[in-house]
């Protein structure tokens, strides 16, 4: 079962954070720089300056990555539902399982994909900041794997890790709306009549969303800590932001996140779903 898991959330994790990046580049930016106004100015300044892989940088990590941080909260949530319910292996067995379990499951899933993401996500941030061309002589990075070396060789262990304890608390708290939102919403649709492909798409979507949403404020905290040239506190970085900028400030970025999380999960929940059913089928046929 975990192993299924494995594989359907390492193909769908990869798959959706390709097609939702160039978004994640404008939520990273409308987060951490006063110099755009909104997503539409945001997106045009950087296709004109940067050009099309402007709205890709850093993208190369996450992919690579991506997988291995989907097929961890998969199996892990996976993992946990089928101690609790052992002999249930098939997937639509979730279906009907107490939300509170499906909740618990996700608040387990989140830990162990925790060590892969946080270094892959402070990287990321690092190389979106930039506003320099890809390619620029002037680029204070060129590219994830010159970004992550520098970074080691400038802070060590810590500056890879840095904002770890806001990841921690941001994936555990969103992942009790993520996955449980999934499984209500999905069972909701497929009550009414809806098939299948359309469930697994807007329940999803949605889930992927009120998630994100959810965590906007943790959210932004996080990247301005993984931006600053010296180690921040949490609570001063919060209480920076509060100061200066206002309540508002830590949903900026808020829209995108949520326009993004939408087609994102809803693909990541469409592959994942596809692959588990595929490899099930693969597996009673032979």
């Amino acid at each position: 079962m975990t192993v299924n898991d494995f594989l359907a959330g390492s193909v769908a994790g990869a798959a959706g954070i390709f097609f939702g990046y160039p978004l994640d580049t404008v939520k990273t930016r409308l987060q951490t720089s006063s110099s755009y106004s909104g997503i539409i100015q945001c997106v045009g300044k950087v296709l004109k300056t940067e050009g099309v892989l402007g709205m890709y940088k850093g993208v190369t990590a996450p992919c690579l990555f991506a997988g291995i941080q989907h097929s961890l909260l998969f199996a892990g949530y996976a993992t946990t539902l089928h101690l609790m319910h052992p002999g249930e292996a098939h997937v639509e067995a979730r279906k009907d399982l107490p939300l509170a379990e499906i909740m618990f499951a996700s608040f387990i899933g989140s830990i162990p994909q925790l060590v892969p993401s946080i270094p892959v996500e402070a990287v990321k941030t690092r190389l979106q900041f930039q506003t320099e061309g890809y390619a620029s002589a002037s680029a204070r990075f060129h590219g994830p794997w010159d970004c992550a070396r520098k970074m080691w060789k400038a802070e060590g262990i810590r500056a890879i890790y840095r904002g770890g304890n806001v990841m921690a608390v941001r994936d555990c708290f969103g992942n009790l709306f993520y996955l449980p939102v999934y499984e209500t919403l999905h069972r909701f649709l497929k009550n009414q009549g809806s098939n299948t492909t359309a469930a697994q798409l807007i329940a999803g979507g949605c889930a992927g969303s009120v998630s994100w949403l959810s965590i906007c404020p943790l959210e932004v905290i996080k990247s301005r800590i993984q931006i600053a040239d010296t180690p921040r506190s949490t609570l001063a970085v919060g209480r920076e932001i509060l100061a200066a900028e206002g309540w508002r400030a830590f949903y900026k970025g808020g829209l995108s996140m949520v326009l993004r999380g939408f087609p994102v999960n809803a693909i990541i929940f469409l592959v994942y779903e596809q692959c588990l059913l595929f490899m099930e089928k693969e597996k009673t046929a032979s």
